[in-house]
């Protein structure tokens, strides 16, 4: 089970163990759409084959970033953001 925990960052539970990754500090602009990117970032890594710890890290960081502008997509982050 993975969870967004809002401004705190995020949280999983699998059977490879525990992790909790705080959220890096933003200027939040819009929400829309910050759950999704963090979805998108916890697929994305662990299509990857990366481990819970990292995985959760790039959740956090797609959803935090996706923050930072106006709609769902426009803030979303890069490759080279994480």
């Amino acid at each position: 089970m993975v969870l967004k925990d809002g401004a705190r960052g995020g949280r999983a539970w699998t059977p490879e163990g525990a992790a909790t990754v705080a959220a890096e500090p933003v200027q939040p602009v819009d929400a829309v759409g910050a759950g999704d990117s963090f979805d998108a970032g916890w697929i994305a890594a662990r299509v990857r084959g990366l481990p819970v710890p990292e995985a959760l890290r790039w959740a956090v960081r797609c959803g935090t970033l996706s923050t930072r502008a106006l709609g769902g997509t426009a803030a979303q982050a890069t490759p080279a953001d994480l």
